[in-house]
Parts: C-alpha cells; structure tokens; sequence
C-alpha cells in the first residue's frame, strides 16, 4: 500500500507530498481527494497510472506481436492498440508527464508497505530517463537495494550485496542494463526476468524482498481518465473468488463456488442500495464443461416485481455495477484506485456505497471526488484537499490539519463554504460580455475597418 507520494515537476505540480501513513499503522486504507476542476486530482491517480504501466513496459516490448494478436481477440480499435504498444516503452509513458516549460528533471518518489516494512521508489527522468531507486528491506534492516543514475550520459548502476547470491547473475543483469536502462526501468528488467526464469531459480538467486514491490504493483488496479478504456482491461485484477466479468460470461463447472460467491455479494449490495430491487440472481446454462451465466434483477416496477436483465437496465445501474467490480479488489487486500469515482453516478447512491464498504477494506482504496455528502461520513483523516493560489502553486492537505475543525462542525458545510479552499470561486459569469463577443463582426477590433 502506497504510505506517501511525492511529485515534483509532475504535470501541474510543481512539488507536492500526499502523505498517506495513518500515524505509525502504516498506510491508510482509504483515502479520498477533492480540489476544484483543473486541480490535479486527476494527474495525482495518473502518477501511480506510470508506476504500474511502467513494470510492464520490457515484457511488452518484447511481446509485441503476442499483443497484436490478443487485441484482435478483443476486436480492439486501432487507437487503443497504438496506445497499449505505445506502453513498451518507458519514455512513451512518461511523455506528457512533464511540466510545461519546466527545464528541471520530474521527479516521483512513491512510499509504500508491504508485510510491515516500509520503503521508498524513486523515478526520475527529463528528455532521458536519468535516476531510478529502491530503497526497501534487505533481510534484516533497511537499506538501498539498487541504485541507477545516469551521470555524463553513461549508465552508473550500484547494486546491495544482498540483491545477488550469485555474481554471475549480478554480471548478467548489469549486462541488461547497459542494454535496456533508459528504455525500461530496473523493475520492468527484474519483472521480465522473473517471468522468463523459473520459480527455483529466482529464489535462489535473488533477494526475495526485492519483489515485493512488484508484487504489490501487479495487484494494484488504476481507473484512470486519462488513459483510454482498454487500461481497465489491461489492468484490472479481479480476486480470484469473484468473477471477471460480472454481467455475463462463461465459467467452468468447478468454479461454480466463484459464481455463486459473485451473485451473493451482487445480492446483498442491490437490495440494499436501491429500495425497488428485490432480487439479484445468475440465470446458469449448463453445456459440456462451463456454465454460462447472465445477471438478472427483480425490479419493482408499478406495483409488481418484474424480471428485468442487466444489460436493460439504466446506465446508471450498470455504472454501479461497474463500479462495484472495480472495487472488489480493496477487500482482497490490494490497492485500488479510482478517479472520479462519483461521474454518471447520483451523490447519495455513491455515499451509501462507500459508507457501507469502508470499514471492510482490507487493501487499500484512493479514490478522486467532487462528492462533498461523503465529508459527512468519513474519518475526517482520510479527506485529502488540493488547493491553488492566485500564482498556481499547490498545496495537499489532510483535512485534519485544520485547526477550526471542532467536533460538532459540518465538515461539508465548512468545505462549501470555502472554510479550506479547494472549490470553485462561485462569481457570476458575464453572459452579456459573452454575447457580445458572439455577436461582434469583427469590425470594432483594434485594425479593424
């Protein structure tokens, strides 16, 4: 789980710290932030958005037409293919990631615990990739695990005694990094090699902590807006006791467990959402080996209780299945991150979906939100606020460092107040102006006839 993320020269942020460790417990595991529009709420979840996609980067390289070939299985448009080839590469997916006209290096450093111990990553890259760090437990004490920078354009890589148990391996992975460093991270090269080498292998000749990280990482799910639709695809780690996909599909007859385990958490969250829901159930057929299955509710609709499928139902609904789906993971001890958790979705229903889902989390949830009916039912520790000032510098605040907060405030009140900035200023806009600007033929202008 991510204790603590720091950007500097990261798209709109100039040098933030999202600190996320719940005292000395660790991390917290549920974190939601606000800021107006254009805040940077979204560039927060897409730093962690690079961080995953970039692990993968050197197995997809070489993988590329094992790629093509998969997404012409899911009949994916030539954009969305282009964008995931695109993720091959470490310098494609940190491009746009820098500050505009900034001449200083972009700098990410993610704190995170696994199993109690705490480390640090560090990423850092301007027109080049020039600086990567691993700062995490080595057996018995903490220490550097690796380090790599680029110094006079050669490639100065520094490695723990206790990363190799075997120098020729050490000798082999310097190799592949004058090779590839630079166009892959230090991770995505380990991540390649654990996956090309048998499991006796690595255990023998790799620290074992040193894939912790990896670990972590390739269970982390990212819902992201500003990556395409395939990224949920691409990303999504379902638990493996519920279903890929909920509103259809095919499962084998030994799995049966996993879909009634699925139909039993749909049940019970629908009914107690929606008052006109009675009922959530699998239509299963039978054939061979597999079950193919459909979602059904029974839906009260005009004083009697209809059966209606899914994918009849408003987008609305299927939106709250969706975002269902897509938060499972928390309670199987992952981390998941949403951005704008709250679009196409009413303030209430969202309300009472993460009320009902936040003491259960035994992962961890970060999600991004306008929905101010949430500050009044969540631990004040874990709302997070983007503010800006009249010169663009940003600031990260937890809510409980307002001093003003007492204990019979309305945290909600005070927020739309702007008590803690972070919204809108709410001046009327000049229709007149813009109207006249729509009509202006253009001969009033400074040079005009």
């Amino acid at each position: 789980m991510f204790t603590y993320i720091r950007l500097k020269n990261f798209m709109s942020f100039k040098d933030v710290t999202f600190n996320l460790k719940n005292g000395n417990k660790g991390a917290k595991s549920f974190v939601a932030v606000y800021g107006e529009n254009g805040s940077g709420k979204s560039n927060f979840v897409y730093s962690i958005n690079l961080l995953r996609n970039s692990i993968d980067s050197f197995e997809m390289s070489a993988d590329i037409e094992k790629i093509k070939e998969l997404a012409r299985e899911k009949e994916l448009p030539k954009r969305l293919l282009d964008r995931l080839m695109s993720n091959a590469d470490i310098l494609n997916i940190t491009d746009g990631c820098r500050m505009a006209e900034c001449d200083e290096e972009t700098s990410i450093e993610y704190g995170f615990q696994i199993g109690g111990h705490e480390g640090y990553y560090i990423i850092s890259f301007a027109e080049r990739f020039v600086y990567e760090k691993l700062y995490y437990f080595t057996g018995k004490q903490r220490g550097t695990l690796f380090e790599i920078k680029l110094t006079d354009g050669k490639i100065m890589p520094v490695f723990s005694n206790k990363l190799f148990t075997d120098h020729k391996v050490e000798d082999e992975i310097r190799d592949e990094v004058d090779k590839y460093w630079g166009k892959h991270t230090f991770l995505s090269i380990l991540n390649r090699e654990r996956s090309e080498k048998n499991e006796q292998y690595i255990d023998a000749k790799y620290l074992s902590y040193t894939f912790d990280i990896l670990n972590m990482l390739q269970e982390t799910t990212v819902y992201c807006k500003k990556s395409s639709s395939f990224e949920s695809w691409v990303q999504a780690n379902e638990p493996n006791n519920i279903l890929e996909r909920l509103e259809s599909g095919k499962v084998q007859m030994i799995n049966e467990s996993v879909l009634n385990r699925s139909e039993s958490i749909l049940r019970d969250f629908f009914t107690q959402a929606y008052a006109d829901i009675k009922d959530v159930f699998y239509d299963k057929r039978y054939k061979e080996k597999d079950i193919i299955y459909k979602l059904y509710i029974k839906k009260m609709i005009g004083g009697k209780i209809r059966t209606i499928g899914m994918e009849d139902e408003s987008a609305g609904t299927q939106h709250v299945l969706e975002i269902v789906r897509s938060l499972l993971g928390a309670f199987c001890g992952v981390t998941v991150v949403y951005d704008e958790i709250d679009n196409g979705i009413h303030d209430l229903l969202l309300k009472n979906i993460l009320e009902s889902m936040k003491d259960d989390i035994t992962g961890q949830l970060i999600i991004t939100t306008h929905n101010t009916y949430l500050l009044e039912s969540i631990n004040i520790k874990s709302v997070y606020l983007i503010t800006v000032d009249y010169q663009g510098n940003k600031e990260v605040k937890c809510l409980d460092q307002y001093p003003r907060i007492q204990g019979t405030n309305n945290p909600r009140v005070m927020y739309l107040k702007g008590v803690f900035g972070g919204v809108p200023a709410a001046e009327s806009v000049d229709y007149d102006l813009i109207l006249n600007e729509l009509q202006n033929d253009g001969t009033d202008v400074e040079g005009g006839e």
